[in-house]
């Protein structure tokens, strides 16, 4: 009885590991290189694209003007993304490792499109 109890503890324990490492395999992470010139900017980015399919884990970091995104493959692509930031009128500089533009001082007078109506600072 034992044996039998132990088997079946065994089989529960490894199907369990076998379905954490499938859904982990439709899991891709892409680096958008992107031009984040303001604070609103990563505002918008960590307020909207949470939202997108599929879409597991987001980072945007302003040093190195990079948005990072870890979403499912069978339910979203990267072309979808990336027209999703473009549509935060996000300027996509292409997908890549590592951006290393020149970030914006904060509380400068943010001077592009987008922030114009909102008003917002850098």
């Amino acid at each position: 009885m034992k044996v039998i109890r132990l088997i079946l503890i065994m089989t529960v324990m490894l199907s369990a590991a076998l379905s954490v490492s499938a859904q982990k395999k439709n899991e891709k992470t892409v680096v958008f290189g992107a031009n984040l010139h303001c604070e609103s900017c990563k505002a918008k980015v960590e307020k909207n694209l949470p939202f997108e399919k599929g879409v597991k884990d987001l980072k945007v970091d302003m040093k190195t003007q990079t948005i990072t995104v870890t979403f499912r493959e069978d339910k979203n692509t990267t072309e979808n993304l990336q027209k999703a930031i473009e549509k935060l009128n996000i300027e996509v500089k292409g997908i890549e490792g590592n951006n290393t533009s020149a970030k914006t001082q904060t509380g400068e007078k943010c001077e592009k499109s987008c922030c114009e109506k909102e008003g917002k600072t850098k």
